[in-house]
């Protein structure tokens, strides 16, 4: 489309200034008897002599005439083009050095006209320069102008000093003799612009937060439904009681939701008392890639699939620093192809959609909520809303997926900034229709198994499998299909990575196929003492155990000592005994040649003296010692003593 490049002169005369009209109707005055001189006035030699003349009559100077014939001509002709450019005046980013003071006189002239003021000289602005940045545009102290002027007079402009109450006083000059506080503010505002005073007094996130150009809109960051979904947690403002003892109260709940960017559709939602944590985002993923059917029959509201049809994973998650950066949330990624993002620090405004839910849903439900956190009860005197406290965890659960279902159904969004191809087919801007909408044309939903998406926003560690099974945590897991595949192999030794579940340590998940299937391992026998505890727990359990060990440890080492020492005394006394009775006469050979006949001799000591003999009475007959040393002796005459002689006898018997 072609622009009229003269329609800027095109003004109507009640929109300039009485200055504007005297100097252009003056300058119209002065050309208008020439410029219709058409063509002598386009000839050189003819404008010459014609300008020459009209200098003469009108007392004005050439380049004055030349000047205001060539804007005419370059305006189109328009008397308007004679119009002075005051915009274009002044040198803009040119520092000015006057000679004399600048702007309105001072009242103070009137008494004195010395008393005008100072002038704002290159000196003088380096000052201003130096307390404003070291006293005004300091980071998150808010100090006022007046406050840095006052610094600067006490600084820069310090005549001399006095005693007050013992304190040194700077003196300064007369008031007319420094600046005034309003000279400090006109270079304040000329010298430094609206951005950089918030920026370097309030900090660059705060700028970014709070007085970033709003140009654009959050809802078309995304393409379809699906593309992202952005999850944040807030702490309910309600108190709860405990399901068992409505005399307990159990504070305050943490809430996670997940909502979808382009639908504004609330997808998933956690009520309990895990997090702001990986443990809480961990449930609310959960919540996302389940059945809402389902979910909500847990809490007896029975609901259609097309009430809640949101059982899908993102293309891309956005959330705060401080779940997402967990390593916890790598698997995410890998196994399920879901990008993570993360808002830069104390940025919540960039995840608005989901901060706007949380104002919402606490604005709507606190006139239903006994217990809940107001304001105006913290005044001295007010109610104790803590005590108010009558909804359990099940109960403020149920009024949120009330709200949810009411408000993913039912709330026309006005401000939704419907496309052409959406007004075009006459989308209502509520959450549900926007979303049915968008999943039959273009969407970035992923279907995936909630055993599976549970696998993977599950902690992971990598352990050792060899004989004995999977240890974790001090604790052996196993399974057949594992021992099948000869995992527990004797002298075999396999570096798995597996998921667990820190709430019930029962059973561990190998992870197969890159985290897209599992191996479901079971807590073995030998660990059974850790079955139901949590991982906490279990690592309490297996301190106390260390601490009874070592706690033990004296103990055990005196007793070790002691052993030592008995062990040591019969010892001694056994070498002296066999020192005492050896037989030196005996060779080596001899010596061992009949120890399985002394060992018979022995064994049959032994069974007599260790035979039972029940009911037992102290009067009963027994050998006396005599008999027991004849008996000795007429088995030491038959007692043979080698092998040899057992054989030779056994010889003679065969030959008589």
């Amino acid at each position: 489309m072609a622009i009229d490049p003269y329609a800027k002169f095109m003004i109507s005369d009640e929109k300039l200034t009485t200055k504007e009209i005297e100097i252009r109707d003056h300058a119209w005055s002065t050309i208008s008897g020439i410029v219709d001189l058409e063509p002598n006035i386009y000839d050189k030699k003819e404008r010459y002599q014609i300008i020459k003349k009209l200098c003469d009559e009108k007392k004005k100077g050439k380049k004055f005439i030349y000047k205001y014939l060539r804007y005419y001509w370059m305006g189109g002709k328009m008397v308007n083009a004679l119009l002075p450019r005051f915009r274009k005046c002044g040198g803009p980013n040119k520092k000015k050095n006057p000679t004399a003071k600048m702007g309105r006189k001072r009242i103070t002239t009137i008494v004195d006209p010395g008393m005008n003021g100072v002038l704002v000289d290159e000196d003088t602005r380096k000052k201003f320069d130096e307390y404003i940045r070291t006293v005004y545009l300091k980071t998150n102290k808010r100090n006022s102008v007046k406050h840095t002027y006052i610094e600067m007079l006490k600084g820069a402009y310090k005549i001399d000093v006095k005693i007050e109450r013992g304190v040194e006083v700077p003196i300064i000059p007369p008031d007319h003799n420094v600046p005034s506080i309003a000279q400090l503010r006109y270079h304040i505002r000329t010298r430094y612009t609206k951005k950089k005073r918030i920026v370097s007094r309030e900090g660059k996130s705060t700028f970014d937060r709070d007085f970033r150009p709003l140009l654009g809109s959050e809802t078309r960051k995304a393409n379809g439904p699906g593309q992202i979904f952005e999850i944040d947690a807030t702490v309910a403002d309600v108190y709860l009681v405990s399901m068992d003892d409505p005399n307990q109260i159990i504070g305050r709940p943490v809430v996670y939701i997940v909502v979808d960017v382009w639908s504004h559709m609330v997808v998933g939602l956690y009520v309990g008392f895990e997090g702001p944590s990986w443990q809480g985002i961990m449930m609310a993923i959960e919540n996302t890639s389940m059945n809402k059917v389902e979910f909500c029959a847990q809490y007896d509201l029975p609901i259609g699939e097309d009430e809640w049809p949101c059982h899908h994973m993102p293309d891309h998650f956005f959330a705060d620093r401080g779940e997402m950066e967990s390593k916890n949330a790598d698997s995410l990624g890998k196994a399920l192809g879901i990008k993570l993002k993360n808002a830069p620090p104390y940025r919540a405004d960039l995840k608005g959609i989901v901060e706007q839910q949380f104002r919402t849903l606490n604005v709507t439900l606190q006139p239903w909520m006994p217990g809940a956190v107001r304001k105006e009860y913290s005044k001295r005197g007010g109610p104790e809303y803590v005590l108010d406290a009558k909804l359990t965890l099940q109960d403020f659960t149920k009024m949120m997926i009330e709200l949810i279902l009411a408000r993913n159904n039912f709330l026309y969004m006005e401000h939704y900034p419907l496309d052409k191809a959406l007004s075009r087919d006459q989308v209502k801007p509520i959450p549900r229709e926007l979303w049915d909408w968008g999943i039959a044309r273009d969407h970035f939903l992923k279907e995936i198994h909630p055993d599976i998406v549970r696998l993977n926003v599950l902690p992971e560690t990598e352990v050792t499998a060899s004989s004995e099974g999977i240890y974790c945590e001090g604790m052996f897991y196993g399974c057949e299909e594992l021992a099948n595949q000869g995992w527990f192999v004797q002298g075999k030794s396999i570096r798995t990575v597996i998921a667990y579940d820190r709430r019930c340590m029962n059973y561990v998940y190998v992870k197969v196929e890159d985290g897209r299937e599992f191996i479901k391992c079971k807590l073995l026998e030998k660990s059974s003492r850790f079955a139901n505890l949590s991982l906490e727990e279990v690592k309490m359990k297996r301190f106390e155990e260390k601490l009874q060990k070592s706690l033990y440890t004296s103990t055990l080492r005196q007793a070790e000592v002691s052993l030592s020492a008995k062990l040591e005394n019969i010892k001694t006394k056994a070498e002296a005994r066999a020192n005492e009775h050896r037989d030196a006469s005996l060779s080596k050979s001899e010596r061992k040649s009949n120890i399985k006949a002394n060992q018979r001799v022995e064994r049959d000591k032994l069974r007599k003296t260790q035979s039972f003999e029940l009911n037992r009475s102290e009067g009963s007959d027994l050998p006396n010692e005599n008999e027991e040393l004849e008996h000795e002796e007429a088995f030491d005459k038959y007692q043979l003593k080698s092998k040899l002689d057992f054989l030779s006898k056994l010889r003679g018997n065969d030959h008589g």
